[in-house]
């Protein structure tokens, strides 16, 4: 008996590996019409690179287990990549995914991020990827992303790490239940809401209003040093800490508001719990 399930080990073994192999390199593509709105990636555990270049169409590449497909739906053109049962075994390594895209793709991007890394960058900070609208929706991994101005970017994380260097957008939204977020570069409104976790903002200018709502967790702020702005700040329980010199400065009970330069734009900060340190 003992004989027969190593015999039976050793056949599923290479039966899964036989399977593997033949989905170990494949590619596929759909053209990027008029129509087309929306590129959503779809992607369950793998380390993806999207690649923006000369082109007229959307191209995907998959090196490793899992399988994946290119579909057009709508106004849309779906990147989905899964695993099958088999593949979850660690042993079997993991996959690449690279995504090419037309450079000059100016609409929405939609990131639906299971697990593992995903980079995408714009040319240079001087030439960034101009998109519509950027969404993330992350459970786990760590999204990379450099580059980009956006007229809308929206962030909802549920665990995982965000690192964005050289983004500009008009309206930028951060839900984080729990992971890390930090941003380097940054020009546009913020409105941040923590449940838990970590988020590091260094404003490359401050041209709009900032809120955060923390019910937990910790924000740091960079902010220019000729920055202008209304700090108001409302701790339940936590601390903010601020360490610009602020004119009419009220600190009462963990609250603290002041106004620096000419007070143009709002610093809103509400905390049930946690820190905020703005410098």
């Amino acid at each position: 008996m003992r004989k027969f399930f190593v015999i039976l080990i050793i056949v599923l073994a290479l039966g899964t590996a036989f399977l593997i192999k033949r989905e170990q390199s494949t590619g596929t593509r759909a053209d990027l019409t008029d129509r087309i709105d929306t590129i959503e990636l779809n992607i369950d555990s793998s380390d993806t690179t999207i690649i923006a270049e000369k082109r007229d169409d959307v191209k995907a590449e998959l090196d490793g287990k899992s399988t994946l497909s290119v579909q057009k739906n709508g106004d849309t053109i779906e990147i989905e990549v899964k695993r099958k049962w088999y593949q979850w075994f660690s042993f079997f390594g993991e996959s690449d995914v690279t995504v090419y895209i037309p450079k000059e793709f100016d609409h929405h991007l939609d990131l639906n991020i299971g697990a593992g890394n995903l980079t995408f960058s714009g040319e240079s900070e001087s030439k960034p990827m101009k998109l519509d609208r950027v969404n993330i929706d992350m459970s786990s991994g760590h999204v990379k992303l450099a580059h980009l101005e956006t007229t809308e970017f929206e962030h909802d994380g549920s665990s995982g790490k965000l690192t964005i260097d050289s983004l500009t957008t008009k309206e930028g939204s951060f839900d984080i239940s729990s992971g890390d977020v930090k941003l380097t570069n940054y020009v546009g409104p913020i409105e941040g809401e923590l449940s838990s976790g970590d988020m590091q903002v260094e404003m490359k200018k401050l041209i709009d209003d900032v809120r955060f709502d923390l019910s937990s967790g910790s924000v740091k702020l960079d902010l220019p040093d000729q920055a202008d702005f209304t700090l108001k700040g409302e701790a339940s329980s936590g601390d903010i800490s601020c360490e610009f010199p602020l004119k009419n400065q009220k600190v009462d009970d963990g609250n603290i508001a002041g106004k620096h330069g000419s007070g143009k734009y709002k610093i809103d900060v509400s905390i049930s719990s946690g820190n905020v340190d703005i410098y």
